[in-house]
This record gives structure tokens, C-alpha cells and sequence, in this order.
């Protein structure tokens, strides 16, 4: 066979990662298409796809995406020295986010560690503690809306509380008070369409190629949807872009998220597409992910009502008489907290991660080949029983100290691991915190026709979205 044909010269290239892929188990790869083709073959959609490999495979396995390796691995260990060495993002990202190739989440190496070291003072401590009391108003208005619920079951609750949390995050990272942005909840259907339209384009693999993408009446769609959240975007750069001369006199409120970038494109140090990105990225992904899984841990509480209670005296007992907990308080919330750790153990909203590889890994007895990917399965990870013992069922005590101590530090790992991990970790948490609390302060919910969390129905739309929660919410009184 000639060197001098291309397909001899592509295998030549790949020789040492098709050596080393040769010695890992998985399933049937078609030349050219891969394994990616058993999302067609089959009615499972690329989580449950993805899961049944893992389960019939483990602990390492492969899976092909066309020409494109990927690796995956439950073990803690390999994960570690995944998350570690590998920061650049796998390139399927590019192709399900190709409208947004320079954000936090897809951009390359080079362009990650200067944006995340200009976003990096925008979530310190102190500008983190600014939120709370934005947090304790929208958390109210949340309270407000479900006292109207009183007696009535209501049906999947997600799409109420993101435009709470998207009117929450406006106004923690921008200084602009939500209502000024018309039509905003625009931006949430968008995201919804964006989303439908990425799962089509996994299921239909060979829209994976830019050649067949290009072509498809999906991708104007997705154009369109995109357009349509970035102008909410654009409509709140314009309006923050007036309150300079206030922010200017207030330090902590000049740190926050847009006014800090702001500050950084009138020195020439980012430039406004760059901040349009990143603000859509925190502004609404930032939201969605808040709402998901509030929704979740409430119908988590509804269900285990021993848990809500355990909650509920925790609540009382460390806020004090007045109606809203002070950050002190919401800071000494050491079970609600465990709660919403249990929470993302079971149900981790982004089941997978993924990296691309550039150098050697071994991982006996293997060599994970420069040139593979990894895609990291989170909700496996999570419900290893060798690292969680009885791992269904539902037990917050089990992020007690002396039982985390037991485990290895990637066995948990919701909000990613390492340098490259959510820059919004903490943000998401305390703004979780509050609503719960304060929800469980004044409320008994009751979960309508599920007797245990696997009774929960999940979509995977990018992110994992439950579809059948139904809850009941009664005020306390006592």
C-alpha cells in the first residue's frame, strides 16, 4: 500500500492511536461514520446510548464519532489525570456550539485562561456577597408566586423559576433591573429551540459533518435562535452601557460581571463579540442550569419528606425570627447544602464531560493515545457503587465530612474538576442555598404520584431536564 494515497497517508498519521485503540473494548465502529451511528439504529438517545456502552464496557471503554476517538473511563483516577492535563475542550463542542466558539465553555486553551483570568475578579468573595440580598428579593417573588399555587398541583415548575433565576442573574451581574429589558423571556424560548435542535442534529449523525450542516434547514434555524437570545444580550449591553458614570462610584457593584468586561473593552482588552458570548453564556446557561435543578431538589424534598424536614428544623433553627436569612445564616446551612450535593450526585444536569488529549496518558493497562478524546461520564460516576454504596438511594448524609474523606476528589465532580472547572460553582450554590431555604422555610411540598427519585422521568436535551414533576405546595403553619 503506497504512502502516497490518502487514505494510506491518514492511517500512517493515526497509526499509534489506532494501535492503542485496537487494545480497549467497545462497540462495532462503521469505517468513516463510527459508532455514532447506533443513535439512529437504535431508539436510545445519545445518554442512554452512552450509558448501556459504559454498563456493558466498563471501567474503560471507546466510542468513534466519525474519525474522532473518544475514551471514557469511570475510574476517579483516570478523571483526575483527564481533568488535569487535558484543558482543551473536545471538538465536538465547536460543532454543537458553533455560534459561540470563544466562551468559557468551548473557546481553546489560549483563549480560555485570558478570558477566565479577566472574568476571575467578577466572582471573588466579596462581589459573591453583594448577591445575596438580589437573591433573598427574587427568592421572595418565587415564595409569592407559589403561595398563589396553594392546594393546586403544579406540573413542571422549571420554566417559572428560570425567568426568576434569568431576572436573578441580570441583576446580579449586570446593575440593571430586569424589567428595563423588554421581552427578555425571549431569550429562554430561544435556548429551548437551540437546545430540540442540537439533540436532531446528534440523532441525525451525519449532520455532524459542517458540509451536510450547512446545507440542512436546522442550521437557519438555529442561526435564527441564536439571533434572537443574542439581541436580549445586546439590549442589555445597551442598557448597562448607561448606568457607567453610578458604577464608576460604587466598587464592588464597578467588580460585577458586564461592568467589569465593559471596563476591559473600553481599554481594548476584549472586544464587544467576546463579551456578547460570555454574557450570553453566564446570563442564560447560567440561569437554566439554576432553575433545573432547583426544580429537581424541590421535587426531591416533595418526595423524601423525612429529608424536608431535616431541612425545614435546620432552616428554623439557624435563621433567625425576621422573614430572610442573612448571608451569615445561608452560609451555616450545612444539611440544605448536603441536600443539593445528594441532588447533582443522582442527577448531575451536564451528564458528560469532554477533553481532547495531546500527549500520552497511561492508565494500566492501557495507553490513552495523543490525538483521542475523552468524554467523562459524570452520572456514572456518581452512581458507582464501588465508590457509593447503596449509590440509589437518596442520602445527603453521605457529604458529611468524614464520609467525603473516604473518597476520592473525582468521584464527585458536578460542576467539573481542576483549572477548568464552572467559574460559576459557588455562585450557583448560594443562590440555590436561599431559594430553598426560603421555600422550605414557609412551605410542605408534596410530590403528586412519584414514591422515590427514579420515578423522575429525564430528557436529554444537552442537559439532563426532568419531564414529569408534579408538586404540591402548602403553606406552614406553624
Amino acid at each position: 500500500m503506497s504512502l502516497n494515497r490518502p487514505e494510506s497517508a491518514f492511517l500512517w498519521k493515526k497509526r499509534w492511536l489506532l494501535y492503542h485503540s485496537w487494545k480497549i473494548p467497545g462497540p462495532f465502529a462503521v469505517p468513516l461514520v463510527g459508532t455514532i451511528f447506533l443513535l439512529s439504529a437504535t431508539k436510545s438517545n445519545f445518554f442512554e446510548l452512552t450509558c448501556q456502552v459504559l454498563n456493558f464496557y466498563r471501567p474503560v471503554t471507546k466510542f468513534w464519532v466519525g474519525s474522532q476517538l473518544y475514551i471514557i473511563s469511570t475510574r476517579p483516577t483516570d478523571v483526575e489525570k483527564i481533568l488535569t492535563n487535558c484543558l482543551n475542550k473536545s471538538p465536538f463542542y465547536n460543532t454543537i456550539h458553533d455560534e459561540a466558539k470563544n466562551t468559557l465553555l468551548t473557546s481553546p486553551v489560549s483563549v480560555w485562561k485570558e478570558h477566565r483570568k479577566m472574568i476571575n475578579p467578577s466572582f471573588n468573595p466579596k462581589v459573591l456577597n453583594s448577591f445575596h440580598d438580589i437573591f433573598v428579593d427574587y427568592s421572595r417573588k418565587m415564595v409569592e408566586f407559589l403561595e398563589s399555587t396553594h392546594g393546586k398541583e403544579t406540573t413542571d415548575l422549571t420554566p417559572i423559576i428560570w425567568q426568576n433565576t434569568l431576572d436573578s442573574t441580570i441583576e446580579t451581574l449586570t446593575n440593571i433591573k430586569p424589567h428595563l429589558i423588554k421581552e427578555r423571556y425571549n431569550a429562554i424560548s430561544a435556548t429551548m429551540k437551540i437546545e430540540e435542535i442540537l439533540i436532531q442534529r446528534l440523532r441525525k449523525f451525519w449532520l455532524l459533518t459542517d458540509f451536510f450542516w450547512k446545507l440542512s434547514s436546522l442550521r437557519k434555524e438555529y442561526q435564527q435562535a441564536w439571533q434572537k437570545g443574542h439581541k436580549i444580550i445586546e439590549n442589555i449591553l445597551a442598557e448597562q452601557s448607561r448606568s457607567i458614570e453610578f458604577e464608576s462610584v460604587n466598587p464592588i457593584r464597578s467588580q460585577r460581571f458586564l461592568p467589569h468586561l465593559n471596563k476591559l473593552n473600553r481599554n481594548k482588552q476584549i472586544t464587544h463579540e467576546d463579551i456578547l458570548e460570555e454574557a450570553s453564556l453566564m446570563s442564560i446557561a447560567g440561569s437554566e442550569t439554576t432553575a433545573i435543578t432547583i426544580n429537581i431538589i424541590l421535587t426531591f424534598l416533595g418526595i423524601y419528606s423525612d429529608v424536608q424536614e431535616k431541612a425545614y428544623q435546620e432552616v428554623v433553627s439557624v435563621t433567625s425570627c425576621h422573614e430572610d436569612p442573612t448571608l451569615e445564616e445561608i452560609n451555616r446551612l450545612e444539611y440544605v447544602e448536603r441536600v443539593i450535593k445528594e441532588t447533582l450526585r443522582l442527577i448531575p444536569l451536564v451528564p458528560f464531560l469532554m477533553r481532547s488529549n495531546e500527549a500520552d496518558i497511561t492508565s494500566d493497562p492501557f495507553v490513552f493515545p495523543a490525538g483521542c478524546n475523552f468524554l467523562i461520564p459524570v452520572v456514572t460516576l456518581h452512581r458507582d457503587p464501588e465508590v457509593w454504596p447503596d449509590p440509589e438511594k437518596f442520602d445527603p448524609d453521605r457529604f458529611l465530612p468524614d464520609e467525603v474523606a473516604k473518597r476520592h476528589r473525582c468521584s464527585f465532580i458536578p460542576f467539573s474538576f481542576g483549572s477548568r472547572n464552572c467559574i460559576g460553582l459557588k455562585y450557583g450554590m448560594m443562590s440555590m442555598k436561599v431559594m430553598i431555604a426560603m421555600i422550605v422555610k414557609t412551605f410542605k411540598i408534596r410530590s403528586v404520584g412519584m414514591k422515590s427519585w427514579k420515578d423522575m422521568e429525564c430528557d436529554f436535551l444537552i442537559m439532563l431536564k426532568p419531564k414529569n414533576s408534579h408538586l404540591m405546595f402548602e403553606k406552614r403553619t406553624n
